[in-house]
């Protein structure tokens, strides 16, 4: 077990040091999955794990040393086909082939006090009790209960999401029956989700239809706020900030007699949307260099439709990435709901009279949502019912609960 825990020391020590995302780290590295269980596990269980050792350890360690257990930490609660005595043991010898001779001992006492759970976790009358049984920073869990109140606070904490993938599938070159027909031939297992694609594993046939543009992969979340812009007809349609141009193509298939303006602030970011589009068939997109917070007055008053699908801080999705939180905190809620401003303050003025503007977030509290589309309709836009068997005013505000990511969107018309 050692070279596992090794390896995710290492995946790790890189995601707190870089403030990098997981999937970035593990992009091009060849972890096992015990490795990448240990990983994922210390970063969704963060918030407990260091409760629990904020309970047992005076002064804190050396990172390395606080990394290492922090993995016995998961290892010891969460997985159960290795004996406690192997965890801690394996973990002292990881500390000692990095040169860690001096904490084996610390390392040693520590993990075998949680092996015998001599801590006490929050109590539910306490009031850290959420962010510790359910892992995740105080603050988030009292904004939680502060928005949507403690019942549905809870039901969305307790929620574990769905492990699979999300097929959408390419109408251009083929269809839903076609595609069931394929995965019901190879015996994939599936689901058919609420947004019209399919829930399934990764798997050689998923690869190999998603190489060849058959099907994509795109949240049913994702799906639902290109589905609530409706476009169609012969017309021209921007989406503000496309990388990697999911939404762009999604709308370019719904309307393929219109154009498609993507753009993103990174050239290396266009190249993304290029290549997406390229994969999934999509002639009608046209990938542009541009920031959405910056005016454009080639722009201005020229399209059909608008997406701004704003850069936020993704709150909504961090069941899929608990490493969410240590790449912002409660603070960077304010500062995107600011820069969200100044792109709807573009979007409104390149949107043709009639026209029709969708504002949408992967995030959860209504600084960036509800209040931004306060902000919108200041602006001289009208919120317009979203075309969606869902009930809503223009605006749905969607919670991170099994197949769906927290999505927020509003519908407008200029």
């Amino acid at each position: 077990m050692k070279e596992h825990i090794l390896s995710a020391l290492k995946l790790l020590s890189e995601i707190y040091r870089d403030r990098t995302y997981a999937d970035r780290v593990f992009d091009g590295e060849s972890a096992s999955a015990l490795s990448e269980r240990l990983v994922f596990g210390v970063l969704e269980r963060g918030t407990e794990i260091d409760y629990i050792l904020s309970r047992l350890v005076g002064k804190r360690p050396k990172k390395q040393v606080e990394t290492l257990l922090k993995i016995g930490v998961y290892a010891l609660l969460y997985i159960d086909n290795i004996p406690d005595y192997a965890i801690v043991s394996e973990c002292v010898e990881a500390a000692r082939s990095i040169g860690k001779e001096g904490a084996c001992g610390f390392i040693n006492a520590v993990l075998k006090r949680v092996a015998r759970r001599e801590y006490v976790l929050p109590a539910p009358s306490d009031e850290n009790y959420l962010s510790v049984h359910y892992s995740v920073p105080e603050w988030f869990a009292r904004r939680l209960v502060e928005e949507y109140g403690r019942q549905r606070a809870e039901s969305v904490l307790e929620d574990k999401g769905t492990e699979c993938v999300h097929l959408r599938v390419n109408t251009r070159i083929s269809s839903n029956d076609a595609v069931k027909k394929l995965l019901d031939a190879h015996a994939q297992e599936y689901v058919p989700s609420a947004a019209g694609g399919y829930l399934t594993r990764v798997t050689p046939l998923v690869k190999t239809l998603f190489a060849e543009g058959v099907v994509t992969y795109q949240s049913p979340s994702s799906m639902l706020a290109v589905q609530g812009l409706a476009p169609g007809g012969r017309t021209e349609i921007l989406d503000l900030c496309s990388a990697p141009g999911g939404k762009a193509v999604y709308a370019s298939e719904l309307a393929p007699a219109a154009t498609v303006t993507a753009c993103d602030v990174h050239p290396h970011r266009i190249e993304l949307i290029k290549k997406y589009a390229s994969r999934m068939h999509a002639d009608n997109v046209r990938p542009v260099l541009s920031d959405a917070t910056v005016f454009e007055p080639r722009f201005e008053e020229r399209f059909d439709f608008v997406m701004a699908d704003v850069p936020c801080t993704c709150f909504g999705t961090y069941k899929k990435h608990p490493d969410v939180f240590l790449q912002r905190g409660e603070e960077a809620i304010a500062k995107l709901a600011a820069t969200q401003k100044r792109i709807l303050d573009n979007a409104v003025r390149y949107l043709k009279k009639g026209g029709v503007l969708m504002y949408s977030t992967c995030t959860l509290f209504s600084e960036e949502n509800e209040r931004n589309a306060e902000y919108a309709a200041s602006l001289g836009l009208t919120l317009k019912r979203l075309p969606l068997p869902y009930e809503n005013d223009g605006r749905l505000q969607l919670l991170p609960k099994g197949e769906w990511d927290g999505f927020f969107i509003a519908r407008f018309e200029k």
